[in-house]
């Protein structure tokens, strides 16, 4: 096919002294005659990407679960979704492979019992977590994978002789084979954009990592995107300024680490409203105090870590950096002091183990409620970013979910599963389903939309009503 001087390929990157950085999907990059029509998602050369959110020790269903098949009236505890909940379905009834703190994290993703041992070394998951598949066989990323986490790997046994590797891991290689996940969202944004390797630290072993260079990646990348603009329409253009102003954003708040920033499309007139609240943000708040801002497990508040967790993942799906990624609030046993809520007074763990009780229900809802309204925060940073006629929520399919599904029980069944995203408009959305499959059974329908064969990966069925 003839090619036009305007066009450039997907993998166009911006180009600095010690910097790359991918570029959002332009419609420079597409053939001539071939604009993305209106509910083309998915095709024309849009990447399909998948991200899984983890919230540990199960919900209180009396406030989580809805009625109905759709989702005109939404749960207390799902309201956060109210304006994404045309991109969302709710799944009641469904199952994990296993239960528990511990086998049940390590089943999330692998959709199978793992081998009871209490030694590291003879774990087994029975398969690779889905996104280590989906990221192996879509290439074009610039990373096939991103694993992101807010806790810690344990050590040991737990007291029921499971290996905390399993408490600890919702991503697998192989069987075999855990994936360790990034704490700093700092270095999670340096190796995407900036090229510093993972901090590596295991067995006493210890690799620093390489310095960061000061300057901005959108200044060191500045001369190349302003030489590119002159070659893009103006959509394109507006695309790219609102792309470089969404980096700069997620950089500055690297810096200033205590300010909140509420999920919003970022046109240029909300960016110019983002960079006066910053600067009145920088003289209202003092930084953190840390010495080092690449250490391994980060010093900062708890909500704007997880938000800036999120803000990197964005920006990797935006720009094609990655087509899988995860990132889990916490271990399977999560007891992290959830008390900056308010009316919550106790670690997470503790409260799950409710008893029954009227008080610690409701703090339990409190804290459902909270993960919820982070998961609302990103399927709204994906909706506001263009992709095309569409956006690369529209583009995405992705999972919030737990491993039991009540903390009290530590049951395996009525698992509290979302599935955000229309996975390149092959989803159809909307819709309360109930269902008395499994989790496996559910991510073999997820791999589906990916064109991805599901056989391939573990054997079971599918849940029929999932997609359109």
């Amino acid at each position: 096919m003839a090619t036009h001087s305007w066009q450039i390929s997907r993998r166009h990157v911006l180009r600095g002294m010690g910097a790359t950085m991918g570029l959002p999907l332009l419609e420079a990059m597409l053939p001539s005659g071939r604009a993305l029509a209106a509910g083309a998602a998915g095709h024309e050369g849009q990447p399909v990407r998948f991200a899984a959110f983890f919230m540990p020790n199960g919900v209180n269903h009396g406030d989580w679960d809805v009625k109905g098949s759709n989702l005109d009236t939404l749960s207390r505890t799902l309201t956060p979704l109210e304006y994404v909940k045309d991109y969302v379905n709710v799944f009641n009834g469904m199952h994990n492979a296993a239960g528990g703190h511990n086998m049940g994290t390590s089943s999330f993703l692998t959709g199978r019992s793992p081998v009871k041992t209490a030694e590291a070394a003879n774990v087994n998951v029975g398969n690779a977590s889905i996104d280590q598949y989906i990221g192996s066989l879509c290439p074009g990323a610039t990373l096939p994978t991103l694993e992101l986490g807010m806790s810690p790997p344990r050590r040991g046994a737990a007291s029921n002789g499971v290996s905390h590797v399993y408490t600890s891991h919702i991503n697998w290689k192989d069987a075999k084979t855990p994936v360790p996940h990034e704490m700093n969202p700092q270095r999670a944004f340096d190796r995407l954009f900036k090229g510093v390797g993972m901090h590596i630290k295991a067995a006493g072993l210890t690799k620093n990592p390489p310095p960061v260079p000061d300057k901005s990646v959108v200044d060191l990348v500045s001369q190349d995107a302003k030489d590119l603009k002159k070659k893009l329409g103006r959509a394109d253009q507006q695309k790219l300024e609102q792309y470089l102003s969404a980096v700069r954003d997620v950089e500055e708040r690297m810096v200033n680490r205590k300010k909140a920033i509420t999920g919003r499309i970022l046109t240029r007139e909300i960016s110019n409203e983002i960079g006066a609240t910053r600067r009145n943000l920088r003289k209202a708040f003092k930084e953190s105090g840390s010495a080092d801002k690449l250490s391994v497990v980060p010093q900062l508040a708890y909500p704007e870590w997880g938000r800036l967790m999120a803000d990197v993942m964005a920006l990797a799906f935006w720009t094609n950096s990655t087509r899988a990624a995860t990132l889990m609030w916490g271990d399977g046993s999560h007891g992290r002091n959830m008390s900056f809520i308010e009316g919550v007074s106790g670690g997470h763990h503790s409260i799950s183990h409710h008893g029954g009780r009227t008080e610690s229900l409701e703090m339990f809802t409190l804290i459902n409620t909270f993960y919820v309204e982070q998961f609302a925060y990103f399927l709204k940073k994906l909706q506001g970013f263009e992709e095309g006629a569409s956006n690369v929520l529209e583009n995405s399919v992705i999972v919030l979910g737990s491993n039991m599904g009540d903390g009290q029980s530590h049951s395996r069944g009525n698992l509290p599963l979302i599935v955000a995203g229309r996975g390149g408009s092959r989803i159809k959305t909307g819709r309360n389903i109930g269902s008395r499959n499994s989790t496996g059974d559910l991510h073999r329908s997820i791999l589906g939309t990916f064109n991805l064969d599901p056989d391939a990966w573990k054997q079971g069925g599918e849940v029929g009503s999932f997609k359109s």
